[in-house]
């Protein structure tokens, strides 16, 4: 995202292009054009080991699912949010564009064992796109596949924004996916829509068309009262939208129509309650067409003019597709986190390749003017405020408004020292996850160290490999993060038992703050005189452990435990003197509250941190989880022969563990797998445990119900079963 801003507020133009070519034209002549195209740098990597996807399944899957995946994600988490934990409910809208590796799947069908139609619908299909997201990311609001063509994007914001509000979720993830694999330039053809110079130049007189782009945006929408009460960092405000179509008035399906655009342009505005007077910046569609470019300024028109002299300054107009091109069902997300980032950051990013008036558009009809460079956004009198549109070849239209975030003064931040929480999937990815936020710090002295550390505490989804720093400011943060300080970068990620030291009753009331904020003990301990014992502690399940040293004996037996001592640290000296203690063992006290959060934390604990946190809590927007991506892809090309299948008849023959083994790896597509291995725990379902189970019933002669894999879901399990199937049949046959 920063990047992207970055882009944008320089002007980058950040389209491919490849050397020009020679299409035919009537005459027998030729006419020379450049390819060009806003390509997704490598579409076919994808981590699918983050999403538990079997690389059969992430095979299957069309990159623009995989991309939404991804970006879904990483919208979460820069909003400080997650779904495991959030307790609302999380509503999904997107659409993609048509699916161009559909079609190479099914032209590889014969190199593909065990691939059916339906497999290649269900990872292609824009049916699924939406539930697919909800599903691995544990979402249970609405999921719904959104297409209308060009205008995809934005009508998912609109119908993202009015679930919102009708109440049917709490948060909402909205955007779309448009990619190709593999990546290609547009190809232009005389009369069609691509520009033959390979720039698309909107609203300008040597305008020539549009280019084509690939990209996938998501944005997280919230109602703004739950927002600003829960500390969320708002970038902008969604204060209306509308939606509708041309209908017949027009002049040809794919054409546009000045009626409808400034229809749903007006809906919108009085959605927001807003006079068209008090925008000061709309992001066109701005396609750089020769019919769509006239007739969408005359639609603004048509709206703005009225209220024109009550303006001090144009209404600046623009277009994202200028700088990555029109990325089809992306585009009007990527039109709109473009104006949220000009509007949080005060500044118009310049719409390129413009140097003169199209002269078929009457700008003087009307408040807009392009803008060509950078340009300060202090409107004077009221809030920036800005429209979006987006609109869809066949007639759907999309306009949204746009404003500033309230502004308020922020509280005092707590004060230190913080703990800063870090989890990823492999220790290489945590690595990354550590510099990345280093280096974050670094750049961003913004942001209160607090805020930073409330945000990893309760956005971020919790990996098996953890990592915590206590650290007491912004320098402090950085050096630790850094390896300057290596034993207080401390890592782990072993679930392990928590256990209670108590020097006396006093201290119940101690103990019953830490049990509330999510410590559960299995036991707690005290000391005698002259031997340890399970405490009583009010509240709390204590194990029946035997009194004196028998009792203490079996709790340093487990793997690791940690003990958290209320109070001093005199029962932990006492305690690490023990024959049995080793460095596996870690006492911690409540004297250091930080640090002990830090290693209850990494032993798995689940610490209810809204009841550890004083003072305002904010979320702030900190770098998403570095994926560690592998390439995916099934060629459009054919390839080499396929490699020989394994014989069914052979190989069940001699080894039906060996046979069952070649099953599992041909229908999860994995190179090998553990004989003892749950089949749902390598990344199977119901669907491909139906085809597994037909497979056996077509290699053995046994028939095996789809319950067979819930109870004998690993390879040496299953063969065990069948072993016993054919064994019965055999005494059966003799029986008879």
């Amino acid at each position: 995202m920063d990047e992207f801003w970055e882009n944008l507020s320089t002007g980058v133009d950040s389209v491919s292009r490849s050397s020009p070519r020679t299409v035919a034209v009537a005459g027998g002549g030729t006419e020379e054009y450049v390819p060009a195209g806003g390509l997704v740098r490598r579409p076919e990597w994808f981590d699918a080991d983050y999403f538990a996807c079997t690389p059969r399944e992430a095979m299957l899957m069309d990159p623009q699912h995989r991309l939404l995946l991804e970006c879904a994600v990483e919208a979460l988490e820069r909003a400080g949010y997650d779904p495991q934990r959030y307790r609302g409910s999380i509503g999904i809208y997107a659409g993609c564009g048509e699916s161009s590796y559909a079609h190479a799947l099914r032209a590889r069908r014969d190199e593909l064992p065990s691939v059916t139609e339906w497999d290649i619908r269900m990872g292609t299909a824009p049916d699924f796109l939406c539930s697919k997201v909800a599903y691995k990311l544990g979402t249970t609001g609405p999921a719904v596949a959104v297409q209308a063509a060009c205008a995809t994007s934005l009508v998912a914001v609109h119908l993202a924004a009015q679930a919102l509000l009708a109440g049917e979720c709490d948060l909402a993830l909205a955007g779309g996916t448009s990619v190709h694999v593999p990546p290609r330039l547009g190809r232009y053809t005389v009369g069609g829509i691509l520009s033959p110079t390979g720039m698309c130049r909107a609203f300008d007189a040597r305008a020539d068309g549009v280019i084509g782009g690939q990209g996938c945006g998501v944005a997280v929408l919230k109602r703004l009262p739950e927002a600003l009460a829960d500390g969320d960092h708002v970038h902008a405000v969604l204060i209306g939208s509308a939606v509708n179509n041309d209908g017949a008035e027009r002049v040809g399906f794919t054409a546009p129509g000045v009626r409808g655009q400034s229809a749903v342009i007006r809906a919108a505005q009085l959605a927001a309650d807003v006079a068209p007077s008090t925008v000061t910046y709309v992001e066109a569609h701005g396609t750089a067409t020769p019919v769509g470019d006239p007739i969408e300024i005359a639609a603004l028109t048509r709206v703005f003019a009225g209220d024109r002299a009550e303006r001090g300054e144009p209404c600046w107009l623009g277009s994202v597709k200028t700088n990555i091109g029109h990325t089809d069902a992306a585009a009007g997300i990527a039109g709109f986190i473009k104006t949220v980032l000009a509007v949080e950051h005060g500044v118009i990013p310049p719409s390129l390749h413009f140097t003169a008036p199209n002269p078929d558009i009457d700008f003087d009809a009307g408040p807009f003017a392009v803008v060509t460079e950078p340009r300060p956004w202090q409107p004077a009198g009221v809030p920036r405020r800005a429209g979006v549109s987006s609109f869809g070849l066949g007639g759907t239209n999309a306009h949204v408004v746009l404003e500033q975030r309230p502004t308020g003064e922020p509280g005092e931040p707590a004060p230190g020292p913080h703990v800063l929480l870090l989890s990823a999937r492999t220790p290489a990815a945590l690595d990354a996850a550590t510099a990345r936020l280093a280096d974050h710090l670094r750049r961003h002295p913004e942001q209160a160290l607090a805020d930073v550390a409330w945000t990893l505490q309760v956005g971020r989804r919790r990996h098996r490999c953890r990592r915590y720093a206590v650290v007491h400011d912004r320098d402090d943060a950085v050096h630790v993060l850094t390896g300057g300080d290596p034993d207080r970068l401390v890592t782990g990620g072993d679930e392990r038992p928590v256990a209670l030291l108590c020097p006396g009753p006093d201290q119940n009331a101690t103990t019953r703050r830490w049990t509330t904020i999510g410590i559960s003990p299995d036991i707690a301990f005290c000391r005698e005189p002259g031997a340890w014992a399970t405490a009583a502690v009010p509240g709390l399940p204590v194990d029946e452990v035997a009194w004196s040293e028998p009792g203490l004996a079996s709790a340093l037996a487990g793997p690791g435990r940690v003990f958290l001592e209320i109070g001093g640290d005199e029962l932990g000296s006492e305690l690490r003197a023990h024959p049995l203690w080793t460095d596996r063992h870690v006492v911690v006290t409540t004297v250091r509250p930080v640090t002990a959060l830090g290693e209850l934390w990494l032993a798995g604990a689940a610490i209810r941190w809204s009841r550890v946190s004083h003072g305002p809590r904010r979320r702030v927007p900190l770098p998403t989880y570095p994926f560690e991506r592998r390439r995916h892809l099934v060629e459009q090309e054919p390839g080499a022969a396929p490699a020989p299948r394994f014989d069914p008849v052979t190989d069940a023959a001699q080894d039906v563990e060996r046979a069952v083994t070649l099953l599992f790896t041909e229908m999860l597509g994995l190179p090998d797998v553990d004989p003892d291995d749950s089949f749902f725990d390598l990344g199977g379902d119901s669907l491909v445990a139906t085809r597994l189970v037909a497979r056996v019933g077509q290699i053995f002669p046994v028939a095996l119900e789809l319950r067979a894999m819930y109870v004998a879901p690993s390879v040496r399990e299953l063969a065990a079963l069948i072993d016993e199937r054919l064994a019965n049949r055999a005494t059966a046959v003799r029986d008879a």
